[in-house]
C-alpha cells in the first residue's frame, strides 16, 4: 500500500473521530422532522427540541415540573390576579444583536396573538394587553384570572424571537432569530437541522459544545445502530425493546423519565365521523374490547404506563375516583349487537412509525374480536398530520408530549374551540367546568374541577386514552450533563464532552 493511500485512510479515521460526541458537535438523531421553526406556528413535538437550543423562555420548568426562571428572573401577581408583573434579564441580546427588553416581550407577544397562522393564539387569549414598566420590567394584563398563564409560558407561546428579524417576515421560520445559546446555521429538509454556538449567550459558560445538529432519523432501530456506531452522541424515543442494547453497552448510557405525554384513539364525533360519531354504545363497546396492559406488554415490554385518562397519573390532577376499566369481549358485543349496526366497520388513521403500527394491529385485533371490522390507513407523518389537522379521521392514534398544567391538555382538546378540538367533540358541560378551572388559583379547588371534567370526558367518550409513555434518550457515555424531564425536552444547558 502506497504511503499516499496510508495517508488518505489516516485522514478518513481522524475525520471519523472527530464526527463523535468528543467533536465540538453534539449530534442528536429525531424521529420526526420538525415543522416550521418559527415558535408562533410551530406544533411538533421534535421541533419543542429543537427551539431548547435555539429560543429561550420567559420561564421553564424544572425536573419537578416546578415554574424556574430563564428569560424572566422573577415575577409576581397582584391581588386580583389579573396582573402579572416579570423582571426581565438585562443582559440578553438575540442572535442578530437586538436587545432583548421589555419592548421585545410586548412585541412578542402582541406577534403570536394577531399574526395569520398562529398557533399561539387561542394560548395567549387571556392576555389583554403588555404593558411596559421599564427596559426590563413588563405586565401582563387579564380581563379575569387565568391560572394556566405561567405554564403556558414555559412553552412555545414564551419564547422570544427577534422583532427586528420578525417584523413582516412571512419566511421567518426558514431562519429564525432567537436568543438561546445555539442559532440558526443551516436545514435540509428530512435530513438535518445544524445550529452554531452563540458567543453573546447570557448563560454561555453552561453550553458545551460549538454546534448541535439535529438528524432526522424516523426508523428507531436506524437510531440504534448510530449510537451504538458512534455516528451519533444522542438518540430520543429509543424503542422500549431495545432498552437492554443500551444498558448492556458500557460505552452508551440511558436517561429515561416518566412522561406527561399520552398516547390515545381520538374519534371523530362530527359529521364526517362515521358510525361511532352519534353512538356513545359504540364508543363504549370500542373501549370494552381494549387491553391496555396487553398494549404494554405486547408492544412496550411493559415500560410505559396503561391509563384511561389524558392526565398522568404523577399529576394530582389525575383522576383517581376513574381507574381504568378492564377489557370485557362480551359485554362489548352486547352493545354492538344492541346497537342495530350490522357489521359495523371502522377505520383507524395513524402516522406510520413502528410504535403506532404496533399499537394499531393490536387495537385492530382487539376491536374485531367485538364484532367490529377494523381496516388500518397508516400514513407518512405530514400526510397524517395534514388529515388530522383537517379533521379527516374516523379514528386517529394522537400522541400529544402533555404539559405541567391540566388546561392546555384538557381544555385544547376537548374546550369547543380549543386548538386541538379537531373531532367535533363539544359539550357545554364540560366547558363550564374547563372555564371554571382556568380560572381557579386555588389547587385544591381545581382538582374538584378536574375531577368532574373527568367524569364528563370520561362518559361521552371524545378520544380512548391508551397510555402514558416513558422518556428513553440512549446517548454515548462520552457526554455529559444531560437529565430528561417530564415533558421528554433534550435541554443542551450543562450538556458537554467528558473531561
Amino acid at each position: 500500500m502506497t504511503a499516499s493511500k496510508l495517508l488518505l485512510i489516516s485522514a478518513s479515521m481522524l475525520a471519523l473521530t472527530m464526527g463523535t460526541a468528543s467533536a465540538q458537535t453534539l449530534s442528536i438523531g429525531l424521529q420526526d422532522d420538525p415543522d416550521t421553526l418559527d415558535p408562533a406556528r410551530g406544533g411538533t413535538y421534535s421541533g419543542r427540541i429543537v427551539f431548547d437550543a435555539l429560543c429561550d423562555k420567559l420561564v421553564d420548568i424544572d425536573a419537578n415540573l416546578d415554574i424556574v426562571p430563564q428569560l424572566a428572573t422573577e415575577w409576581s401577581w397582584n391581588e386580583d390576579s389579573t396582573e402579572l408583573t416579570m423582571s426581565l434579564r438585562d443582559d440578553v441580546v438575540f442572535h442578530d444583536g437586538t436587545p432583548f427588553d421589555a419592548e421585545a416581550v410586548r412585541a412578542n407577544i402582541e406577534r403570536m396573538q394577531t399574526m395569520e397562522g398562529s398557533s399561539r393564539r387561542s394560548e395567549l387569549s387571556p392576555i389583554t394587553s403588555v404593558e411596559v414598566v421599564d427596559d426590563h420590567t413588563v405586565t401582563l394584563v387579564l380581563e379575569t384570572p387565568f391560572a394556566p398563564l405561567l405554564s403556558v409560558l414555559t412553552d412555545r407561546a414564551g419564547m422570544m424571537v427577534s422583532p427586528t428579524a420578525a417584523e413582516g417576515n412571512e419566511d421567518f421560520g426558514a431562519a429564525p432569530v432567537c436568543s438561546g445559546p445555539y442559532e440558526f446555521a443551516e436545514r435540509s429538509a428530512r435530513d438535518f437541522i445544524r445550529l452554531e454556538k452563540f458567543d453573546d449567550y447570557w448563560n454561555a459558560d453552561e453550553i458545551g459544545y460549538e454546534a448541535v445538529e439535529y438528524q432526522i432519523i424516523p426508523d428507531s432501530t436506524v437510531r440504534l445502530s448510530r449510537i451504538q456506531a458512534g455516528d451519533l452522541d444522542v438518540a430520543e424515543r429509543i424503542a422500549p425493546t431495545d432498552l437492554e442494547a443500551i444498558r448492556s453497552d458500557e460505552s452508551l448510557q440511558l436517561q429515561t423519565s416518566p412522561g406527561l405525554a399520552v398516547s390515545h384513539l381520538f374519534i371523530n364525533v362530527g359529521e364526517e365521523g362515521g358510525i361511532l360519531a352519534d353512538s356513545p354504545e359504540l364508543r363504549e363497546a370500542v373501549e370494552l374490547a381494549i387491553d391496555r396492559m396487553a398494549i404494554n406488554e405486547v408492544a412496550f415490554n411493559g415500560e410505559f404506563t396503561p391509563t384511561n385518562q389524558m392526565i398522568p397519573p404523577s399529576s394530582i390532577f389525575n383522576s383517581s375516583a376513574h381507574p381504568i376499566p378492564e377489557r370485557d369481549v362480551a359485554a362489548a358485543q352486547a352493545l354492538v349487537e344492541a346497537s342495530g349496526v350490522e357489521n359495523p366497520t371502522i377505520e383507524i388513521t395513524y402516522e406510520n412509525s413502528l410504535t403506532d403500527g404496533r399499537v394499531a394491529q393490536i387495537l385492530q385485533a382487539m376491536i374485531q374480536e367485538a364484532g367490529f371490522t377494523v381496516s388500518l390507513l397508516p400514513l407518512e407523518t405530514s400526510s397524517a398530520i395534514e388529515r388530522y389537522l383537517a379533521g379527516n379521521f374516523e379514528l386517529y392514534i394522537g400522541n400529544w408530549s402533555g404539559r405541567a398544567d391540566p388546561d392546555p391538555t384538557l381544555y385544547t382538546f376537548f374546550g369547543t374551540g380549543g386548538s386541538q378540538n379537531l373531532n367535533g367533540y363539544s359539550s357545554e358541560a364540560l366547558d363550564e367546568v374547563l372555564i371554571a378551572a382556568r380560572g381557579e388559583l386555588d389547587t385544591e379547588a381545581r382538582q374538584g374541577l378536574y375531577e368532574d371534567a373527568a367524569e364528563i370526558y370520561l362518559t361521552d367518550r371524545p378520544t380512548i386514552p391508551l397510555y402514558h409513555s416513558t422518556w428513553f434518550y440512549g446517548a454515548s457515555a462520552d457526554v455529559e450533563g444531560i437529565t430528561i424531564y417530564p415533558d421528554g425536552i433534550f435541554r443542551v444547558t450543562g450538556v458537554g464532552p467528558a473531561e
